[in-house]
């Protein structure tokens, strides 16, 4: 598979089309991938807020609405949906416990063991 024509083909769109949505299927498929993004020990350090009504997209509009990006403001208000990535910039021991006891409560350690080393991993 060539997966770097995806690369090459993308452009940066300037502005949208306020008549036009994105499909839910397609919007399910993008909460599926940003849901399964890898990290780094799957550490998780993100959170995704999809905007898709006016007032959502207003809401996020206002972080434009002064200085260097006020460009954005009318893609933002015109988009079938915006994606607000929020990224943690530090790793406290709470965050990390909660994630390897969601990771064991889905099952993903066979064994004791491989619970502690990946606790042990992310600690390190």
């Amino acid at each position: 598979m060539d997966i770097a024509r995806f690369a090459l083909a993308r452009h940066t769109c300037k502005a949208y089309d306020p008549s036009r949505t994105i499909p839910d299927d397609q919007i399910a498929q993008l909460k599926t991938l940003l849901h399964r993004s890898p990290s780094s020990v799957n550490s998780q350090p993100w959170y995704f807020f999809i905007a898709a009504s006016d007032t959502g997209k207003q809401r996020i509009a206002k972080a434009t609405a002064q200085g260097m990006f006020t460009a954005n403001t009318p893609k933002i208000l015109n988009a079938s949906h915006v994606v607000v990535l929020c990224a943690r910039t530090a790793f406290d021991h709470v965050h990390l416990a909660r994630l390897l006891d969601q990771e064991d409560h889905d099952g993903r350690y066979p064994t004791a063991e491989a619970k502690a080393g990946q606790n042990k991993s992310r600690n390190f």
